[in-house]
C-alpha cells in the first residue's frame, strides 16, 4: 500500500505544479512561486502523514509536537526533492520518452541530494551525528 499512497502524493503534486506552470507566465516570479508551492506541499504532505500515522498502534512519538513540527520539516525534505523530479518523468510530450536508465540515474542523484540536504540541515542546527552499534 505504501507505493500507492506515495504515487498519489506525487500525482497530486504534478497536478499542482502543472497548474502553476500553465496559469502563470514563465518568469522569475513564477519560479519563486513554484518553489514556494513545492515547499508548502512538501511540508503539508509530511505533516499530514505524521498526523495520520499517529493513529497506527505501532507508532508512538516521545514528543508529538517535535514530531509534527521539526520531524515533518525533515521528512518534507524528501518531497522537496522528489516532487519536482517526479514531474520531469515524461512531462514534455514533444520530446522522446525518458529512458529507464535516465530515470534510474536521476533517482540516484535525487537520493544523494536528499542525503546532502538532510546533513546540511543537521549541521546547520548543530546536531552531532552519533551512530550507535546495533541500533541501541
Amino acid at each position: 500500500m505504501t507505493h500507492a499512497y506515495f504515487m498519489f502524493y506525487h500525482v497530486l503534486s504534478n497536478c499542482l505544479l502543472r497548474y502553476v506552470r500553465s496559469a502563470y507566465a514563465p518568469d522569475a516570479q513564477r519560479f519563486v512561486f513554484q518553489c514556494a508551492v513545492v515547499a508548502a506541499a512538501a511540508y503539508t504532505t509530511a505533516f499530514m502523514e505524521s498526523l495520520t500515522i499517529c493513529g497506527f498502534p505501532y507508532y508512538k512519538f516521545e514528543d508529538v509536537d517535535m514530531a509534527y513540527t521539526l520531524g515533518s520539516a525533515f521528512y518534507g525534505i524528501y518531497f522537496l526533492v522528489s516532487f519536482p523530479m517526479f514531474l520531469r518523468v515524461d512531462e514534455d510530450d514533444t520530446k522522446p520518452l525518458m529512458p529507464h536508465s535516465q530515470v534510474f540515474w536521476e533517482s540516484m542523484g535525487g537520493g544523494m541530494l536528499v542525503l546532502c540536504l538532510l546533513d546540511f540541515v543537521r549541521l546547520g542546527l548543530g546536531v552531532d551525528f552519533v551512530m550507535k552499534a546495533g541500533g541501541h
